[in-house]
């Protein structure tokens, strides 16, 4: 597969001015870290290029990804309201709605003193049991195959994972309608050519640890967040590979972010986001398959498994709930509809094809609105696609889960 060859003089011209300032206008949309706090193993950007409502309209027109809207009376008394990807749980007979993803597989070049290391995902891995690259590894998985799946004992029937966690999600809201059957939000996958990014130079931009199957390199999340923000999304455009109807899933191999590179503690493995007018939601994903001890249980698609989910959950991230916290990946109290984030570090294993895949357990709509008696919607009646969770979260402060 060659590499792309960029043919947008101008944007790349603008691009590398830009480069000058970047690091204060990164700053304007990914929060500070001190060196001395653990960067968060996953986190999202909201979108601030428009409202909800010019979303939805955008959504109405085919603009954008399939969004509905929801409302919802919480526990704390209060009314929230949102957007997810694709049908809408809460109607009566709702239909299957197809959603469109490209996997742009991200080439990072890490620049040293003395050499430059770089990450390919489309790359042969001596690391992997059968030599495969992430990329074939990815798009032979239960992210984009579909498999009869089951949550909590109850089959849900036979889809792609995060559809069929979407289904376990609402059971108890759609199983009456036809069994479920009506409620199903399928991905179309397409795939891009690799993309090149401009490379980052350490060790301020990025730095490489390790080495053999040990080896992963950290890079800036501020930079590479312009980087694809402001070079990758307006090429791929440009050239017909990406639109705001699809989701852009950025892939990258054994490469993790840090707001402040070469800190002692850990890195972000994944995030998602949108921008532009309509949006375009993006999401970038670590296949990691390093054997360095700081990833932990973090492997193949366990970052592409929780960070599809949130998309899909709260794809502008913009999705309110009341506070919860002190669980998962979250110290201190959060307020935001991210699926992943409580149960970060709980990892399953699903084997398909000949290969043992890890996603991640996920807590379920329920678990962020529901009061400690009243029942989920999920399946099984639980509240997290492997009963981690047995009932909702605790009002925050305090926090964790009944």
């Amino acid at each position: 597969m060659p590499l792309r060859l960029v043919r947008f003089a101008s944007i790349v011209a603008i691009f590398f001015v830009l480069c000058f300032s970047i690091s204060s206008v990164a700053q304007q949309d990914v929060p500070s870290s001190d060196s001395s706090q653990a960067t968060p193993d996953y986190t999202a950007i909201p979108w601030t290029d428009g409202t909800v409502e010019d979303a939805l309209q955008f959504s109405a027109s085919g603009k954008t990804i399939p969004l509905t809207n929801y409302s919802i009376a919480a526990k704390d008394g209060n009314t929230y309201t949102g957007v997810l990807v694709g049908g809408d749980p809460f109607k009566g007979g709702p239909h299957p709605v197809t959603l469109h993803a490209v996997v742009i597989p991200l080439i990072i070049q890490i620049v040293g003193k003395r050499s430059a290391t770089t990450f390919d995902p489309t790359k042969a891995n001596p690391c992997d049991p059968g030599n495969i690259s992430p990329f074939i590894r990815l798009i032979a998985s239960p992210i984009v195959n579909p498999m009869d799946l089951k949550f909590n004992g109850v089959d849900v029937g036979y889809y792609q994972y995060v559809d069929g966690f979407m289904r376990a999600e609402f059971w108890n809201e759609i199983s009456p309608i036809n069994d479920g059957s009506g409620y199903s939000n399928p991905i179309v996958w397409s795939y891009a050519p690799k993309f090149l990014l401009p490379s980052f130079i350490g060790p301020a931009n990025g730095v490489v640890t390790g080495s053999g199957c040990a080896q992963y390199g950290s890079v800036s999340h501020p930079l590479l967040d312009q980087f694809i923000r402001l070079f990758a999304i307006p090429i791929l455009q440009a050239e017909g590979v990406l639109a705001p109807n699809q989701l852009a899933l950025f892939l990258v191999h054994n490469v993790v972010s840090q707001d402040t590179v070469g800190s002692t503690k850990c890195c972000t493995k994944g995030y998602h986001s949108a921008v532009g007018s309509p949006p375009q939601t993006y999401a970038v994903v670590d296949f990691n398959t390093s054997t360095n001890p700081r990833f932990g249980s973090v492997h193949d698609i366990t970052t592409s498994s929780h960070e599809v989910a949130e998309w899909m959950n709260d794809p502008l991230v913009t999705n309110a709930t009341p506070k919860w916290g002190n669980v998962g990946q979250v110290s201190g109290c959060d307020s935001k509809l991210e699926d992943g984030d409580p149960l970060e570090g709980t990892v399953l294993n699903l084997y398909f094809f000949g290969y043992n895949y890890s996603p991640q357990e996920l807590a379920f709509f329920s678990w962020f609105f529901n009061a400690q008696h009243t029942p989920s919607l999920g399946a099984g009646g639980v509240f997290s696609s492997a009963g981690k969770f047995a009932g909702p979260a605790r009002k925050c402060p305090r926090g964790g889960s009944y």
